[in-house]
C-alpha cells in the first residue's frame, strides 16, 4: 500500500487576520497546528511542518481568511 500524497502547499497565518477561534485547529487530522499565547492574544500556528499533509481544511474552515496555503519549499518531501 502505498502512502497518501501530500499537497502541494503548507497553511500560512496571518497573525494580523487570526482571532485565535481554534477552528482550524479542530479541523486538523494530523494535529500540526495549535493555538499560542502571546502578546495579549492567542493565535494560530503550524508546529509541524513535515507532518502537514497540506489538505487545506485549515484554510477552508478559517472564518477569518486567516490562512492561505504555499507552495512547499523546494527539496521538501511530497509523500507521507
Amino acid at each position: 500500500m502505498t502512502a497518501p500524497r501530500r499537497g502541494a502547499g503548507l497553511p500560512r497565518i496571518d497573525p494580523a487576520r487570526c482571532t485565535g477561534c481554534g477552528w482550524c485547529v479542530a479541523v486538523c487530522e494530523p494535529h500540526v497546528l495549535s493555538l499560542q499565547a502571546g502578546a495579549g492574544r492567542k493565535t494560530s500556528t503550524l508546529d509541524d511542518e513535515a507532518g502537514c499533509t497540506g489538505c487545506a481544511l485549515c484554510a477552508l474552515r478559517c472564518p477569518f481568511d486567516a490562512i492561505r496555503m504555499v507552495r512547499r519549499p523546494p527539496g521538501s518531501s511530497d509523500s507521507v
